[in-house]
């Protein structure tokens, strides 16, 4: 297991809480550092499988050792985040989100089964230190720095696409990130993080989509 394994003195055995084995995790991260390498998650002397921390997509289902782990760097030997789930349920996702200035995320745990994010509907976090602004369809919203936001498209155009614009307050005014068209979807919904470029030290977006299955949101 490398350095992580001398760090943590953790044995290869595989887990023992028959009272938690149906707890399983999906996690998405906001961003990753160039040379983070895999990750596992632990706690005390169980461990998972090494796995790669997606950006671009949802994790596959991982297998926490109980309700309150760490995520830990396999090559650096490192925790990044230490998650504590909720009592009730047992499928949730974990959006990692960058610690300015810092190594490691700050975990936003969501139940994957939410009758409040349902296919079609935008979970917009805005990491920015200016608040976000825009519309989708007809509907328009405003989220303040470190908010979040979970939106329900209305308004699509007749092909089944919803004008989409974006922008960030500032403090002499509105000013426009993009226009663009999303489509209306059945089965996707999605992610869109705002956040300061650390090239352009401009404020971006990203999304990313998930499919899920029509009964997902069924608690």
């Amino acid at each position: 297991m490398k350095s992580f394994t001398l760090s943590l003195i953790l044995l290869a055995v595989p887990f023992s809480y028959a009272a938690e084995d149906k707890l399983e995790v999906r996690f998405l991260a906001e961003r990753i550092p160039a040379d983070l390498g895999q990750v596992v998650l632990a706690a005390e002397e169980a461990h998972s499988e090494p796995f790669d921390l997606p950006m671009n997509n949802i994790s596959a289902p991982q297998s926490p050792p109980g309700r309150l782990f760490s995520v830990w760097s396999e090559d650096h030997g490192k925790s990044l985040a230490t998650i504590k789930l909720p009592e009730e349920g047992d499928s949730f996702i974990v959006l990692m989100i960058t610690l300015p200035e810092k190594v490691g995320y700050n975990p936003v745990v969501m139940p994957y089964r939410n009758p409040k994010f349902n296919p079609g509907d935008i979970y917009f976090y805005n990491l920015a230190d200016k608040p976000v602004l825009g519309y989708v369809g007809t509907i328009k919203f405003i989220i303040n720095a470190g908010n979040s936001q979970i939106v329900t498209p209305k308004g699509a155009r007749e092909a089944r696409f919803y004008d989409v614009g974006l922008g960030v307050r500032e403090e002499d005014g509105d000013k426009l990130l993009a226009t663009t068209r999303w489509p209306e979807t059945e089965n996707i919904r999605y992610y869109v993080f705002f956040f300061i470029d650390p090239k352009t030290k401009l404020i971006t977006f990203r999304g990313v989509d998930e499919y899920v299955a029509p009964e997902i949101s069924t608690p």
